[in-house]
């Protein structure tokens, strides 16, 4: 028997990476039931957020079942921006009324659901200085070397989407 009924883990997932595959399966090892969030669901074609969400539904969901995670233990939810922590959760809670857990490193995330009595658990890092939505963003837009920071089949869904990968250096800074 699993420790949690249902739990949540929530990014944006621009792109899945193999930091993300871990926390992942670490967040369903603990729940029978797991709902991953996509953030900023509204958000694509931006070099901070290139991806849309369907898009990285579809990596998300190709990598874990690559993976061997039970995808009928797994939902998914797309969670638009509010700039409201009051209407972002509830929106939340709204799909997903029973989570018992949130699984997190943003301290934004933890700090909201943390505040209304929900427990929050960090994922352990997996080589978190090496892998980042930043880093792999920056790899494929400057030409070098990304494919070794994301599960196989993130690779043939981002060539497909190569064009997604667009807006001003700028902005890459972001996470």
């Amino acid at each position: 028997m699993k420790k949690y009924k249902k739990g949540i883990i929530i990014g944006r997932f621009q792109p899945f990476h193999l930091g993300h595959l871990k926390a992942v399966e670490y967040a369903s090892s603990l729940c029978e039931r797991l709902v991953i969030g996509i953030g900023s669901a509204q958000e694509s074609g931006t070099a901070r957020n290139p991806f849309d969400a369907d898009t990285r539904e579809a990596m998300i969901r190709e990598s874990l079942r690559d993976a061997g995670l039970d995808l009928k233990a797994i939902e998914f939810l797309k969670i638009p921006d509010f700039m409201d922590d009051e209407k972002w959760f509830n929106y939340i809670i709204q799909y997903v009324p029973d989570i018992e857990v949130v699984f997190s490193g943003n301290e934004w995330v933890r700090r909201i659901f943390k505040a209304r009595g929900i427990k929050v658990v960090i994922p352990p890092w997996y080589n978190r200085g090496e892998i980042s939505g930043t880093k792999v963003r920056q790899l494929i837009r400057s030409d070098q070397k990304w494919e070794g920071l994301v599960p196989r089949a993130v690779i043939s869904i981002i060539n497909q989407h190569r064009s997604d990968l667009i807006g001003p250096p700028a902005d890459l800074h972001q996470q």
